[in-house]
């Protein structure tokens, strides 16, 4: 069981006031009464009523308050299949973490302008579910398929090279786990895989074909320069270069048949991969099915209601006052 608006429950503290209230305008209408008439003429007055009606009929009535108040609440159960509908893409960002990403040929590094890039391209996406993979040795979902744009901005802010579960750079990996992605939504999309292309194991371009076969499109953006730069292995102290392989991005963009493009420190090419992916993608209707609780509030309302009418109904007089009414 679910209470959705719990807070109103707190109404319920007005039960004991409402109770008081009651017996103590019945103790003020005694001593009203004994202003205008002798006390010995109030039993006689009271005495038509019904002390079990009276007070049956202040029942029924503190419990239809009851009622009305855990209706507001909106109690919740059972559950039921929903359909939801959202209009837009799926489009799910790769970003590279691995060491190499700390290079500086492009200012302040690889990594940071990746994820300045992103986050500039998220403003511009209105209704379209964004994902998060970050990948190094290995790969990882940081933010599954969502239109939530504070969790990706989160997880954007998160993103470090420190935070690679294993060393190397394994594109192949984020492209498995991309396609993975993608099946759980609603099975095709975008795919906008940010990297300086150094793929060891070397099967990206057969990870793309796959995600191409499941109707996914890869926007490839190279980050970095073919001049490189030095970068140190914080373990060993060793130096390498570190260069962009824009080659193998263009060739994992173009079997898939979506394009290749460098990143600048302008960010000029945000609009272009934006024209290109809404010129190519046509804007989709995704369906997803989900299940929600049941609301019951009615239940209570029309318990409420009847609690009310069968007060109404009830004359707080003995019996033989009431028939002899009738």
């Amino acid at each position: 069981m679910n209470i959705y608006s719990a807070h109103n429950l707190f109404l319920l503290v007005l039960v004991p006031l409402l109770t008081w209230f009651i017996l103590r305008a019945q103790k003020s209408f005694e001593q009203r009464f004994k202003r205008f008439a002798e006390s010995g003429f109030l039993p006689m007055y009271l005495g038509k009523r019904s002390p079990f009606y009276s007070g049956l009929k202040l029942f029924l009535l503190l419990t239809a308050f009851i009622l009305v108040t855990v209706a507001v609440a909106r109690p919740q159960w059972d559950f039921r299949e929903q359909e939801l509908n959202s209009t837009g893409m799926d489009i799910i960002f790769a970003i590279d973490v691995s060491r190499s990403m700390e290079a500086a040929d492009i200012q302040p590094n690889r990594l940071t302008r990746s994820i300045l890039q992103v986050s500039a391209f998220v403003d511009q996406l209105s209704t379209d579910r964004i994902g998060i993979i970050s990948f190094a040795g290995s790969a990882t979902v940081g933010c599954p398929l969502t239109d939530d744009r504070e969790a990706i901005k989160i997880v954007l802010s998160s993103l470090s090279t420190e935070a690679a579960a294993r060393p190397g750079t394994d594109i192949g990996r984020a492209l498995d786990l991309a396609r993975s992605a993608f099946n759980a939504g609603s099975g095709g999309g975008v795919l906008i895989l940010i990297s300086d292309g150094e793929d060891i194991p070397g099967n990206a371009i057969t990870k793309a074909r796959d995600l191409a076969s499941d109707g996914v499109r890869i926007y490839s953006m190279g980050v970095g320069s073919e001049e490189g730069a030095i970068i140190t292995n914080p373990y060993t102290g060793a130096e390498r270069v570190s260069r962009l392989d824009a080659a193998t991005l263009e060739r994992i963009a173009k079997v898939s048949g979506g394009e290749f493009y460098r990143i600048t420190p302008s960010a000029s090419e945000i609009q272009l991969v934006l024209s290109r992916i809404y010129q190519s993608e046509q804007a989709q209707s995704n369906t997803r099915k989900v299940f929600m609780y049941k609301e019951q509030y009615h239940i209570f309302v029309l318990a409420a209601l009847l609690f009310f009418v069968l007060e109404s109904l009830i004359l707080p007089f003995r019996k033989r006052d009431q028939g002899a009414k009738g």
